[in-house]
């Protein structure tokens, strides 16, 4: 019975063991199951989280090189736009500019015709504007004002006259000036064929102020000669020979200053049949030929002389002072 009683427990215990060891193996397969198991989930864990951020990454990488393309994008169109623009408003500025200087060309030209045709004068001084010049003239415009002291010292004798460059020559005043050209600037308010010495006296006082050297005398004027006889004077003789040349005369500027105004002008010899122009002073070398009938006396200004008129202020009425080369 003991015998009977050992074996079974040693059966049992046998047993106790084979289910520990049984038990013990599952256990351990067990565990390696749950740790194969964890491992896994925590790799497709990994794998997911890492896949996201790499995802993440990209998408962030990607974004960067996108917004990198568009800006770069965006900034070449804006160039392309900017001188697009650029060479619009420099082709628009270009052709304003175009626009204002021929406006400018076509302004000076219209100056400079309007002052060539003694429209205008720039160096009027503004102390002159509507000054009445008097010397039984009417009221005219300051320009033609000028143009009128100078028609006043004005002589018109032909060129084959002696005495006709003469004033051209030398500086000359009241007291110092040929006789017969005073007397021919006189007859200038005059201009006709009779006349007595008290007409041609007032003449000369109205050019030169005063008749301190005033002196009757026979003088030619243009083409005509008047004789002296009796206190009177007589036409006695029209004829021309020597037609063809004459003295041409340009104002080129004039100045007013206390009461003084100054004309300067250049002067030279016009050949009508030969159409040349020549210096007073040698009338046998041209300093231009083949002119035609506008030519334009000041294009020539250095080759000629130049000379200046004086004339100065006195009870309203303006008076021949002198004239002299420059």
């Amino acid at each position: 019975m003991a015998d009977k009683k050992t074996k079974e427990t040693k059966k049992v215990s046998r047993v106790k063991k084979q289910v520990s060891r049984s038990i013990d193996i599952n256990k351990e397969e067990v565990i390696k199951e749950i740790k194969d198991d964890l491992t896994a989930k925590v790799k497709e864990q990994i794998t997911k989280e890492l896949i996201d951020n790499i995802k993440g990454d990209v998408a962030t990488l990607v974004k960067d090189e996108v917004t990198k393309e568009i800006k770069k994008d965006v900034e070449k169109e804006n160039k392309k736009q900017s001188r697009r623009l650029l060479r619009g408003r420099r082709g628009k500025i270009f052709r304003r500019d175009i626009i204002i200087i021929a406006l400018l060309l076509i302004i000076a030209y219209l100056l400079w015709f309007m002052y060539n045709h003694n429209y205008v004068n720039f160096s009027i001084n503004s102390n002159l504007n509507n000054t009445v010049i008097n010397n039984d003239k009417k009221t005219i415009s300051t320009k033609e004002d000028y143009s009128y002291l100078l028609d006043m010292a004005t002589v018109n004798l032909p060129v084959s006259n002696i005495d006709a460059i003469t004033i051209y020559t030398d500086a000359y005043n009241e007291t110092n000036m040929p006789s017969i050209i005073k007397l021919n600037l006189a007859y200038n308010n005059l201009l006709k064929d009779e006349f007595t010495t008290d007409e041609i006296k007032d003449s000369y006082i109205k050019i030169f102020g005063k008749s301190d050297n005033f002196k009757n005398e026979s003088f030619d004027y243009a083409c005509k000669h008047f004789k002296y006889e009796n206190g009177k004077y007589t036409l006695t003789s029209n004829d021309c020979k020597d037609t063809n040349k004459e003295i041409v005369e340009k104002i080129i500027n004039t100045t007013n200053k206390n009461n003084i105004v100054t004309i300067t002008t250049v002067v030279g010899v016009y050949d009508k049949d030969s159409k040349s122009l020549y210096n007073y002073k040698n009338l046998y070398d041209a300093v231009a030929v083949n002119l035609n009938s506008n030519f334009k006396l000041t294009d020539y200004q250095n080759k000629l002389s130049t000379h200046k008129y004086t004339f100065k202020k006195n009870n309203d009425n303006y008076y021949f002072e002198k004239i002299e080369k420059i």
